[in-house]
């Protein structure tokens, strides 16, 4: 194949797991949104006993969700260069592609799961 139709072929495989990094930025803006406002509600010298304690748990989800996204986006930017790469050099790899793209899902599904946690522990409230 030659190099350019070996890029072109690279740039329409890249497609899926671009929106997918798109996604989890997305994702990340939003998380340290919410875990800014989280831990500014901490610092509030009003938050106190139960409250305290459910800002804290909050928080940890909050946290995990942000740190799952990053390692999505992560995964899905390496799946994406390294198809470039094997494309370029004729390299037959699809294995590796694979794996780091279902890792990548794998992290983005966490990572919602936790922000879905965070916000239906911000919609319960803390119970007093």
């Amino acid at each position: 194949m030659q190099p350019l139709q070996a890029v072109e072929q690279a740039i329409g495989l890249a497609l899926a797991p671009a929106f997918l990094l798109t996604a989890a930025m997305t994702a990340l803006n939003a998380l340290t949104t919410r875990q800014t406002r989280i831990l500014d509600r901490m610092s509030d010298t009003a938050a106190q006993g139960p409250v305290l304690d459910w800002l804290q748990r909050r928080a940890h989800f909050a946290r995990r969700a942000v740190q799952l996204a990053g390692v999505s986006a992560l995964l899905v930017a390496t799946q994406i260069m390294f198809g470039f790469i094997l494309a370029l050099t004729d390299a037959q790899s699809g294995t590796v592609l694979a794996l780091l793209l279902v890792g990548g899902m794998l992290a983005f599904i966490a990572a919602m799961l936790c922000m879905l946690t965070e916000t239906i522990m911000a919609e319960r409230g803390p119970g007093l």
